[in-house]
């Protein structure tokens, strides 16, 4: 039994462990505020950099380098400068990929399901016809039935299995149905992850999967190129073009539809992406509040002339006048003669309080926040805007933005890329990888350089977080949107051109990036829904093939 002085001893030595962590971290602590003194010094030091004459003509050179590097990689094709950085890129990615299908325990996950469901496979056309039919019958899910037309019976007969069944044109039966066309061929491994999306979730309507191309008709040994990879789904994408490709149809069930991240799916030609701009019928009564924070009169006046040339829907102007001395007459008379209304606001730049302030004083039903850079060339951008914000399951509209150059400065903005969101495809005329980066499409967020909301959920929502007085509160705002179970989309309103951060230095600070991800830790973390995994986390769209050995050369 211990006596009463080893229980003392060890209650005393006790005490000095904790009095030694608390010292530890009291010590943590105080290191962990120098360092925040110290990048809040580098964050100032860095913008204070930024704001010279000669960075900033660097910057000019820097964004025409790189603008050039985009059209360039728009004009070529995989040999050249474009979304694959060497022709074997593609190569060393599929290696990677089958590795790791080979690895996973496909018919052990199989064996644990509640259910298998059945999966009807539907052969179309003739030509490949058998490398097409033994791409199914070597699947690892073993659930399948496969409807061939009679006519091919005969050209078929090495092909014998017991679950292909020889049709003639009646509709075929099963609840899951898929479409494979003759030559074309499935990955080893297609049905099993589309049967294990349909047994985990019953609701599911249908599930589709990114693809490639084969270099010829069919072969099990052609080489895969061209990919093609998908957004998560997407309503708004689906109004422009069928990017869904090959599915897995359920019959009876909801509407709910689910994108798997791999290349299921082998063509054995590569077909064009045709897309068209989807036609918007705003109601007659629709009114935008449009409201534009400067301080730089000419970029208003700009701004406002190619509104009044192009608007037709009834608008409600409100500029905020960022004032930094004087009365602002001038800003006051510029935006009078547009019959607008002037707001002036003094003190540190605060885009998320004088857009706030503004939206407070705004009485139509739909708010546009609109950034004196931004130039709008064609008629018809604020009926789409009206439009679409006038459906309830849509919470925030946006718009494809191009610098003067014609590449994309804005196609919707990508949460986890770079330093917590940023702009994909900037600089890029195109992309092979994702062709759908100048469609209007559904997106995690958009930039607040011109975003569209109902003023009824913008105040429900209590506006932008004043938070982020500068960077990342339109990011917010639309994180916010999405939770509240709304959509958010970024249109295609034809030319919009945005010559960024004209009225002031662009930079983002320390605190704003860490309020971010202290706000949104789990959304930051996660793969955004709408961009692909197989996709590099920088604005410039290429293969994801790992750690860059030039990470200058991904950020162009």
């Amino acid at each position: 039994m211990p006596t009463d002085d080893d229980s003392l001893q060890r209650i005393e030595a006790l005490e000095r462990k904790v009095a030694r962590l608390e010292d530890e971290l009291a010590a943590a602590r105080s290191s962990g505020r120098r360092a925040l003194v110290q990048q809040a010094l580098m964050d100032d030091r860095l913008l204070t950099l930024e704001g010279n004459r000669l960075f900033r003509l660097w910057n000019k050179i820097y964004r025409a380098a790189a603008a050039l590097y985009g059209r360039l990689g728009a004009d070529q094709r995989y040999g050249g400068l474009s979304d694959l950085r060497t022709p074997g890129d593609y190569d060393r990615w599929v290696s990677r990929e089958q590795q790791e299908m080979e690895s996973e325990d496909h018919r052990g996950s199989i064996a644990r399901w509640r259910r298998q469901p059945l999966i009807t496979v539907c052969l179309s056309g003739s030509a490949g016809a058998l490398n097409s039919v033994r791409s199914v019958i070597d699947q690892c899910y073993a659930n399948w039935q496969l409807c061939v037309p009679r006519s091919l019976k005969g050209e078929l007969g090495a092909a014998d299995d017991s679950r292909i069944r020889f049709v003639d044109q009646e509709e075929p039966a099963g609840e899951c149905l898929f479409t494979l066309h003759a030559g074309d061929l499935l990955s080893p491994h297609a049905l099993y992850f589309y049967a294990q999306a349909l047994a985990e979730d019953e609701s599911l309507t249908l599930v589709y999967a990114d693809e490639d191309v084969l270099d010829h008709d069919g072969d099990h040994t052609g080489k895969r190129t061209s990919p093609i990879f998908k957004p998560g789904w997407s309503p708004e994408l689906l109004l422009s073009t069928m990017y869904l490709g090959r599915a897995v149809l359920r019959r009876g069930v909801g509407a709910n539809v689910r994108h798997i991240p791999r290349v299921l799916y082998h063509r054995a030609a590569s077909t064009s992406v045709e897309h068209s701009t989807p036609q918007y019928n705003a109601p007659p009564d629709a009114r935008l509040s449009l409201i534009v924070c400067s301080r730089e009169v000419r970029q208003v006046r700009q701004c406002l002339q190619a509104i009044k040339a192009t608007a037709v829907v009834a608008l409600e102007l409100l500029v905020v006048h960022h004032l930094d001395a004087g009365n602002g007459d001038d800003m006051r008379r510029c935006v009078e003669q547009f019959s607008g209304e002037w707001i002036p606001y003094r003190g540190p730049f605060d885009f998320a309080r004088m857009n706030n302030l503004a939206a407070a004083k705004a009485t139509a039903s739909h708010l546009l926040f609109l950034n004196d850079d931004v130039i709008v060339q064609q008629p018809g951008w604020d009926l789409a805007l009206a439009a679409t914000l006038t459906r309830a399951e849509i919470g925030v509209a946006g718009a494809i933005l191009e610098y003067p150059n014609g590449t994309t400065q804005h196609a919707g903005v990508v949460v986890g890329m770079g330093d917590g969101a940023g702009h994909c495809g900037r600089f890029q005329m195109s992309s092979d990888l994702w062709p759908w980066l100048r469609m209007t499409r559904d997106v995690t967020a958009v930039t607040g350089a011109m975003l569209g909301i109902r003023a009824e959920v913008f105040h429900k929502l209590q506006g932008f977080d004043e938070a982020f007085p500068v960077n990342y509160n339109d990011v917010d705002l639309c994180l916010r949107v999405r939770e509240a179970g709304l959509r958010v989309v970024c249109l295609d309103l034809g030319k919009v051109i945005h010559r960024e951060s004209q009225t002031r230095i662009g930079g983002t600070r320390h605190e704003e990036r860490e309020a971010l991800y202290r706000k949104w830790p789990k959304v930051l973390a996660a793969p955004d829904e709408f961009y692909s995994i197989h996709l590099a986390p920088f604005e410039r769209i290429a293969l994801n093939t790992g750690v860059s050995d030039n990470p200058l050369k991904d950020l162009l």
